[in-house]
C-alpha cells in the first residue's frame, strides 16, 4: 500500500514539474517577445532600424545629386536621375514597420512624404545657392549621324554663361556663347565647321586631336573626343571566289565570280595580296562614315556595278561595310560573259567619294585568273587559283 502512495506522490511530482516548466518558457517566450520589439523605453527598435536606413539613404542622395559634380552613368543617364526614385524609395523604407505589418497610419504616411519633399527642397535651395563658384562642366560628347554633326551637354549652376570652344590640334576652330537652363545646357556643331581629317591611323595612333573646352565663370572644362572623328575612308579593296561547275569528267567549266568588298583607314599598314585563290593581305580597319563607291573591273570587257552609298557604313540590301567585308549582294555575282576576256590580270578599280574628306580612286585590287589553260586540261591537279597580278 505505501508503495503505491509513493508512486502516486512521484507522478503528481513530475506533473507539477511539468506545468512549472511550460509556464516559464511561455514567460521567457513573452519577454524575447517584447525585447525583440521595444528596448525597455517604449521605442520600437524594428522600426527605428528603417527609418534610421532611410534617413541615411536621403542624405546620401542629397549630397549625390545636389553637391557631386554629374556623373554620366550610361547613355542618357546620369547620377541626377536617381533624384526621384531614391527619395520615393527612402520615403517606403521610413515607413516600412508599418508597410510590412500593413497597420496603415495615413496621417503618419502623409506627413512623412511632405517632410521629405521639404527637405529635398530645402537641399536644392541650399545647392543652388552654393553654387554660384562652380563651373560649367561636359557632361557627354556624341556623334549624330543622321544630321552629321556633335551633340554636346554640359551642367552647372542655373544662369550661368559659358563658351564652348572645339579646338583641332590646340587651334580654335568654332565657338559659341551659352547660358545654362535650370542645372543644364546643350548644342550641336556640324562636322563641317571644323573638320580637318581623321583623328587616328589604322593602329590607334593619333593623326589630329580633337577637343572640346568650355569656359565659365567658375573655370574651365575640357574633353577629348578623337575616338569618334574617324570619318574618311582611303583604302578599299575587292577579293573574290571562282565559281565553276564541275563535269563528268571531273574537270571544271568557270562560269564566274562572287566579290567583296571591304573599306575603311589603311594606313599605315594596309596592303593587298591574293594567293591560291583567297585574300592574304592585311585589311583596312572598317568604320562608320558616309561615303558612295563605284567599283568597275577593268581588264576585259569593262564592266561597272551600280553606285554603292552607305550612311554610317550601312549600305540598305547590302550589309554593314563598318565591320567587316561585304558581299555585293545583287550584284555579288558576276558572270564570266559580263567581264571574262581571256586569262589575265583584272583589275578591281574602287573610285570612294568621301562626305567628309578626299575622293579616291584605287587600284589595288588585281587579280589574275587562269581559267582558260585550266579547262584546257581535265586533270584538275595542276589548276592555277585566282592569285595576284
Amino acid at each position: 500500500m505505501s508503495g503505491l502512495l509513493d508512486k502516486a506522490n512521484e507522478t503528481a511530482k513530475e506533473s507539477e514539474t511539468s506545468e512549472i516548466r511550460a509556464e516559464i518558457k511561455d514567460q521567457s517566450d513573452a519577454i524575447l517577445t517584447e525585447v525583440t520589439v521595444s528596448d525597455g523605453s517604449g521605442i520600437n527598435a524594428t522600426q527605428l532600424k528603417f527609418q534610421l536606413g532611410a534617413v541615411f539613404g536621403f542624405l546620401l542622395t542629397m549630397i549625390i545629386v545636389f553637391f557631386i559634380d554629374t556623373i554620366v552613368l550610361f547613355e542618357g543617364f546620369t547620377l541626377d536621375d536617381i533624384l526621384v526614385p531614391a527619395v520615393i524609395i527612402c520615403w517606403l523604407a521610413f515607413n516600412g514597420q508599418e508597410l510590412k505589418i500593413k497597420e496603415f497610419d495615413t496621417t503618419k504616411l502623409v506627413a512623412s512624404g511632405v517632410a521629405f519633399l521639404v527637405l529635398t527642397g530645402i537641399f536644392a535651395g541650399i545647392a543652388i545657392f552654393s553654387a554660384s563658384d562652380t563651373a560649367v562642366t561636359i557632361s557627354n560628347i556624341e556623334y549624330d549621324g543622321d544630321d552629321d554633326e556633335i551633340d554636346l551637354s554640359f551642367y552647372g549652376p542655373k544662369g550661368m554663361d559659358y563658351t564652348i570652344e572645339v579646338l583641332v590640334d590646340g587651334k580654335v576652330e568654332y565657338s559659341h556663347d551659352a547660358t545654362i537652363n535650370i542645372d543644364r545646357g546643350s548644342h550641336s556643331v556640324d562636322l563641317d565647321d571644323f573638320w580637318k581629317g581623321n583623328a587616328e591611323d589604322m593602329n590607334g595612333n593619333e593623326l589630329v586631336e580633337y577637343e572640346i573646352k568650355v569656359t565659365s565663370e567658375g573655370g574651365e572644362d575640357s574633353m577629348t573626343f578623337d575616338s569618334i572623328m574617324n570619318r574618311e575612308v582611303d583604302t578599299a579593296y575587292v577579293r573574290v571566289t571562282e565559281v565553276f561547275e564541275t563535269e563528268s569528267d571531273g574537270s571544271r567549266n568557270y562560269v564566274g565570280i562572287t566579290t567583296q568588298m571591304i573599306l575603311g583607314m589603311g594606313a599605315p599598314g594596309a596592303s593587298f595580296d591574293f594567293d591560291n585563290g583567297y585574300f592574304t593581305g592585311t585589311a583596312p580597319k572598317p568604320m562608320a562614315s558616309d561615303w558612295t563607291a563605284d567599283v568597275v573591273v577593268k581588264g576585259g570587257s569593262t564592266y561597272s556595278y551600280d553606285t554603292i552609298s552607305a550612311d554610317e557604313g550601312i549600305v540598305n540590301g547590302l550589309g554593314e561595310f563598318l565591320y567587316d567585308w561585304v558581299s555585293l549582294d545583287g550584284q555579288g555575282y558576276l558572270d564570266r560573259s559580263d567581264f571574262y576576256n581571256g586569262d589575265g590580270c583584272y583589275t578591281f578599280e574602287v573610285t570612294v567619294v568621301n562626305e567628309h574628306g578626299e575622293t579616291f580612286v584605287s587600284t589595288d585590287s588585281q587579280i589574275s585568273f587562269s581559267w582558260e589553260s585550266n579547262e584546257a586540261d581535265s586533270d584538275t591537279a595542276d589548276d592555277e587559283p585566282a592569285t595576284a597580278c
